[in-house]
């Protein structure tokens, strides 16, 4: 069982950063493509590399956030502003991890927030 939770928590890492895209990313290489021209993803995963960035989310569908722990201090649960994200729902994760999902209720935007103790972790999110 730990060897099968280390494969889904490396898929799981794995999917972190292909997921939460900065506002501006190069598609074909070379050409500059604005985030809201990106069609907009059904299960979105971000980790702590996507901190302060923006991600698209299709609406009814869900966003997940994936944070490394650190010896005993622990992410605060999150929260999300507005009301376009239903409340955070813990998930279960590999050691050394921990996770939420949020499922999109309506479209609009949202900001994900949560610490632990020196780290704040933001995450921006539009719900199409």
């Amino acid at each position: 069982m730990p060897k099968t939770l280390s494969v889904i928590g490396l898929g799981l890492i794995g999917a972190l950063t292909a997921c939460a895209t900065p506002a501006t990313a190069t598609d074909p290489p070379g050409v500059a493509v604005a985030a809201t021209q990106r069609p907009c993803g059904t299960h979105v995963v971000a980790d702590e590399s996507a901190n302060g960035s923006t991600v698209c989310v299709a609406a009814s569908s869900d966003v997940t956030i994936m944070l490394k722990t650190a010896g005993d201090s622990s992410w605060s649960s999150p929260t999300a502003t507005g009301h376009v994200l239903g409340p955070a729902m813990p998930l279960p994760t590999p050691y050394g991890l921990v996770g939420w999902q949020f499922r999109t209720i309506a479209a609009g935007q949202a900001e994900i927030r949560t610490a632990r103790p020196g780290v704040l972790y933001q995450l921006y999110v539009t719900v199409r």
